[in-house]
C-alpha cells in the first residue's frame, strides 16, 4: 500500500501541501491539465524552487485577476461539479470544502448553505484544494498520515477584520487532530491547510513504510530561525498487514439509492474495501449485508456513516488478518494520455499489473473510446 505522512512542524497551508507533493513527484503538467477542468478563468500557476532556511523546496503560486473572490458553499458546490476532474479528485475537494463550510457555519452560528467563503473562496484557494486533491491522487497515495500541527499566536487581517491565530475556523477544524504549541507568532496552519488535513489525513501513527519519495513545500514567508515549509514523505508499506476490522451490518429496510450512496460514503471515509450482499432475514425478508474493511484509526468514522447514511441500529466488528502483496505505482504514457499502472509484486516477481480505473475512465472519456482500449494500452506500455 501506498501511504504518505505529512510532518507539518512550521504549519500547512494549501500551497505548501500542493508544493511539497509536487517536490515529492506529482505532475505540475498534469496538475495544471487538471485546473484546467475548472469553470473559472484568468488564472495560471507555476512552481518555483525557493530556499527556506537552507532548506530547498517548492513555492506553488497562483496567479489571477478576479476581483470578487466571495463564492458561498453552494457556488462552490456547483463549481466542482461543473469542473471537468477525475471523481477521485472531485470527491476529495470537495470533502474539504464541505468541512470548511461546516467549519464556518459553527463559527458564526448561521446554516452552512449560507456560508459566504471570502478568502478560500477565492480563486488561489480553489486552485490549491482541487490540485492537492489531484496530486494526492496523482501519487497514488491510498492513505495519509500526518503528525502534530502547530499552534500560533498573533492576529491576521481578514474579510471579518482582524482575527486571532488559528483562525476560529482553523481552530474548529483541528478538534480530533493533534495539536502542539510552537510558541511562534503569525499564521502557520490555515483554514484552506487545516481542512485538507482534516478531510484526507489520520493521526495515527504511519504503518511501517519504506520511503521513496521526499517533498518540501514552501510557504510565503521567509521568517528567520526556521524553515517555513511542510514535508511529505511517501513510500510502500511492507507486505504484512494486521490489525484490520471487518464492520458488518443486515438492512431490509434501505432503499438501493441509500445502500449505493452508503457504499460510497464508505470508500470515501477510509474503507479499504465496501460489498453489498443479498442475505435471507427474519420474516423471510429479503435484506443487504453491508461489509466494510477497516483499519483501526479508521472503525470510528466508518461506523458512523453507518449508523448515518444507513438504517442499521447496530455494527457487528471483529479483528480480521490481511496479507497485502508488496506494490507501487508506475506512471505510462499511452496514446491517450498519462495513466497510473499498480504493480504488485511476489517474491520479487511482478504477479499483478492494474491500471488506476479513473485515469483510464479520464483518458477514455477524453480520447472517445471505450474504456477496455485504454486500459489495454496501459498494460501493453507497462509490459514494453
Amino acid at each position: 500500500m501506498r501511504v504518505a505522512l505529512l510532518e507539518p512542524f512550521a504549519g500547512v497551508a494549501g500551497d505548501m501541501f500542493v508544493g511539497a507533493c509536487l517536490h515529492a513527484g506529482a505532475s505540475l503538467k498534469g496538475l495544471r491539465e487538471a485546473l484546467a477542468g475548472l469553470p473559472l478563468e484568468g488564472f495560471s500557476v507555476s512552481a518555483r524552487k525557493v530556499v527556506r532556511c537552507g532548506v530547498t523546496a517548492r513555492k506553488f503560486t497562483v496567479r489571477h485577476k478576479e476581483h470578487h473572490p466571495h463564492r458561498t458553499w453552494r457556488t462552490i458546490r456547483a463549481l466542482l461539479k461543473k469542473a471537468k476532474l477525475a471523481k477521485a479528485v472531485r470527491d476529495r475537494a470537495t470533502e474539504a470544502f464541505r468541512l470548511l463550510a461546516e467549519a464556518e457555519a459553527r463559527v458564526h452560528g448561521v446554516p452552512v448553505d449560507s456560508i459566504h467563503f471570502h478568502e478560500v473562496g477565492a480563486v488561489d484557494a480553489v486552485c490549491d484544494i482541487v490540485g492537492a486533491a489531484f496530486c494526492i491522487e496523482d501519487l497514488g497515495v491510498e492513505a495519509l498520515h500526518t503528525r502534530p500541527l502547530p499552534l500560533s499566536t498573533g492576529f491576521v487581517e481578514a474579510a471579518h477584520g482582524r482575527i486571532p491565530v488559528p483562525a476560529p475556523a482553523t481552530m474548529e477544524l483541528l478538534q480530533g487532530l493533534p495539536v502542539v504549541d510552537s510558541g511562534l507568532k503569525g499564521e502557520l496552519v490555515t483554514p484552506t491547510g487545516a481542512a485538507l488535513v482534516k478531510a484526507w489525513a489520520s493521526p495515527a501513527p504511519a504503518p511501517p513504510f519504506t520511503a521513496d519519495a521526499l517533498g518540501y513545500g514552501a510557504g510565503d514567508r521567509d521568517p528567520e530561525g526556521y524553515p517555513n515549509v511542510c514535508r511529505l514523505v511517501v513510500g510502500e508499506t511492507t507486505g504484512a498487514s494486521g490489525g484490520l476490522s471487518e464492520l458488518v451490518c443486515d438492512v431490509d429496510d434501505a432503499t438501493p439509492q441509500v445502500l449505493g450512496h452508503l457504499l460510497a460514503r464508505l470508500l470515501e471515509a477510509g474503507a479499504l474495501d465496501a460489498t453489498l450482499q443479498a442475505v435471507s432475514m427474519k420474516k423471510d425478508r429479503p435484506g443487504t449485508r453491508v461489509t466494510a474493511l477497516a483499519r483501526a484509526e479508521t472503525v470510528p468514522a466508518l461506523e458512523a456513516v453507518l449508523f448515518r447514511e444507513g438504517t442499521t441500529l447496530g455494527v457487528r466488528r471483529r479483528a480480521v488478518e490481511r496479507t497485502e502483496l508488496p506494490r507501487r505505482i508506475v506512471r505510462v504514457k499511452t496514446d491517450y494520455g498519462a495513466v497510473r499502472v499498480k504493480v504488485g509484486t511476489l517474491g520479487g516477481e511482478v504477479v499483478h499489473v492494474a491500471p488506476e480505473y479513473e485515469d483510464c475512465r479520464a483518458r477514455a472519456a477524453e480520447a472517445g473510446v471505450p474504456l477496455r482500449e485504454v486500459l489495454a494500452a496501459a498494460v501493453r506500455k507497462w509490459r514494453r
